[in-house]
């Protein structure tokens, strides 16, 4: 029988993975904000830890990890950079950047694949696959950090970008009526992470992966809940990293 695998986090993401997990013979041990982490771990030798807390719990969520098992967390949230995880002294953890959303009540959409890196990845993809959400193992790290700023340049564009249109535009409306807005927010955010990660990135084959996603779902609203809250976050970041943001400064200044 395989080991068990470990969700912290059962929201609506944690939710699909725990499916897709249990449909390919892993028990599930959700972790809620009630469970006592440490306690669990003394009781189990999991498989992996699946990460499934929202952006602005991941810290708290990767600080709770017990020593035992930093050997084999996996991430999934957007929004992540490496700095994000390195300060856990996590061993070979394994990430996937998600292109499928699930809402309540809905069942799972997908825009495109999702790629996955590390040591835990296959297990991810082979699971997902048998809940039909396609998903694929990267060959390297560098192609995992291109494809976690490709992300974060989708989401963060579009939501921040939906702030300053039309109520209810969609990422086809932005490429096709606001493409100089979606060019200069998109800007902005490259910069902050390419001051983040230490590399440079070319941004016509971010825009040319953009336009891919946008393509999975182009009816796609830009403007979701968590669109303040990632400008807001944005903005911390460039200030806290000097980082000139100019567009998105003019978009928080006009909502």
């Amino acid at each position: 029988m395989n080991k068990p695998i470990v969700v912290l986090g059962i929201g609506e993401l944690g939710s699909v993975f725990s499916r897709a997990f249990l449909r390919n013979n892993y028990p599930v041990y959700p972790v809620t904000r009630a469970t006592d982490i440490n306690e669990l771990s003394a009781s189990i030798d999991p498989e992996m830890i699946l990460v499934c807390t929202a952006e602005a719990d991941l810290q708290n969520a990767l600080r709770s990890i017990p020593e035992q098992w930093k050997d084999r967390v996996a991430m999934m949230q957007n929004e992540l950079l490496p700095n994000d995880w390195q300060v856990h002294n996590f061993i070979d953890p394994t990430v996937i950047s998600v292109w499928f959303e699930k809402k309540k009540g809905m069942d799972s959409k997908v825009l495109i694949s999702s790629p996955a890196f590390g040591p835990k990845a296959s297990i991810l993809t082979q699971s997902l696959a048998l809940i039909n959400i396609p998903a694929h193992a990267l060959n390297n790290e560098e192609a995992l950090l291109f494809e976690l700023v490709l992300k974060n340049i989708y989401i963060l564009t579009t939501n921040i970008a939906g702030l300053s249109i039309e109520p209810g535009a969609t990422v086809d409306d932005l490429r096709n009526h606001h493409l100089e807005l979606m060019q200069a927010v998109s800007s902005d955010i490259l910069a902050l992470q390419t001051q983040l990660t230490g590399q440079t990135f070319n941004m016509a084959q971010l825009e040319k992966g953009m336009i891919k996603a946008f393509e999975g779902d182009l009816a796609h609203k830009c403007m979701g809940r968590s669109a303040p809250a990632r400008l807001n976050r944005a903005l911390e970041l460039a200030e806290e990293f000097n980082v000139a943001v100019p567009t998105l400064k003019n978009i928080a200044n006009n909502i």
